[in-house]
């Protein structure tokens, strides 16, 4: 009996509309292949210059490149994953975040034509072409600061995803109307995906490298109140952040869960403003590049974060946010030391 054949690959439009420009605009041809198996990529695409000289490379498609922070965490999240050489396809791609691309040593294309490649020594680079129809209609729901909110909740409480809109909106503080249309989102890209009676993530240690890779220009730059400068860097250490409604985000959580890590650098996530307390205890002054950071909390504290505390093992500290937030603050610095420890965060408490 003849086995059944392999179900056809179909590329998102996007990729599909960046390869073809890319030819267009190059004149190598750009074809796309099936992705490798049990990858995030979402493609694969071979870059032919002349009948006998090729190469190829993964694809990772970014819904919206518009911050040099998001290139910056989707360059740290590759290199936790010790990722091999991909190119990151975007809609639009403007002629400061082709030069970022250089910079750092990413690949890229965009539905455009805009492009920087890397191979053999070599560097192809188009710049300029204007945004095209198929760029601007990109929907971005998801990836807005109240869906992001949406998307953090769900990866919080990977139950979330079947209890109801009003439960998911409830868990992650947005409106009826976010959650709907963040949830509607998701499930149109794939990364929610339905199974028999109920609801599952598709892939969310991908849904999660996506998160971490826009948190800090989408939602974490909204979020940010106030820096201060602490007379005792170790002022942190006598305080239970709980008791203000507030809990450790960054350095000092990612130091609390693994041990590894020194904190320079003391990130608060509170529902109200920093504590008069510790303002007077500790002498924390205002200063715009101190070392103690006051970020509003992007759930609320007694939701999907209390949740994940009140089902996590015993040993996971009470006084810290769920370890994806304190995954996406250490990718942020860029700093190697942060990327080793959120390595190790992910391989103790974000495995899928």
């Amino acid at each position: 009996m003849p086995r059944p054949s392999a179900q056809p690959f179909v590329p998102d439009p996007t990729v599909q509309a960046a390869a073809e420009a890319f030819t267009a605009a190059s004149g190598v041809t750009a074809r796309i292949l099936r992705p490798p198996a049990r990858t995030h990529y979402s493609a694969k695409i071979e870059f032919r210059i002349t009948p006998g000289k090729s190469w190829s490379r993964p694809v990772l498609l970014a819904e919206n490149v518009d911050r040099f922070a998001t290139l910056a965490a989707i360059r740290a999240t590759a290199h936790l994953r010790a990722d091999q050489p991909f190119v990151v396809v975007a809609p639009h791609l403007s002629s400061a975040m082709l030069r970022h691309c250089r910079e750092l040593g990413l690949d890229a294309l965009d539905t455009s034509g805009n492009a920087v490649l890397h191979a053999d020594g070599n560097l192809i680079m188009i710049s300029g072409e204007k945004r095209t129809g198929l760029a601007s209609r990109t929907k971005d729901r998801a990836w807005t600061a109240k869906g992001m909110k949406v998307v953090l909740a769900l990866l919080c409480e990977r139950e979330l995803v079947n209890a109801g809109q009003r439960v998911i909106a409830q868990r992650a503080g947005v409106s009826l109307g976010t959650a709907q249309s963040t949830f509607r989102d998701l499930f149109e890209r794939g990364d929610i995906v339905q199974r028999k009676d109920s609801h599952v993530l598709a892939d969310s240690g991908r849904l999660l490298d996506e998160w971490a890779a826009l948190y800090p220009s989408r939602l974490r730059n909204q979020l940010l109140v106030n820096r201060y400068r602490a007379e005792d860097p170790a002022w942190w250490r006598g305080i239970d952040p709980r008791s203000e409604q507030c809990r450790f985000g960054g350095e000092v959580a990612a130091a609390l869960l693994t041990g590894y890590l020194k904190p320079a650098t003391v990130t608060l996530y509170c529902q109200h403003d920093m504590p008069r307390k510790w303002l007077i205890d500790a002498r924390l002054r205002l200063d715009p590049n101190g070392d103690v950071e006051l970020l509003s909390a992007p759930l609320p504290l007694s939701g999907a974060i209390d949740a994940w505390q009140a089902a996590s093992l015993p040993k996971v500290a009470p006084s810290v946010v769920h370890p994806a937030l304190i995954y996406a603050d250490l990718v942020a610095t860029g700093d190697s030391r942060n990327l080793d420890t959120a390595r190790m965060l992910r391989e103790q408490y974000l495995a899928a």
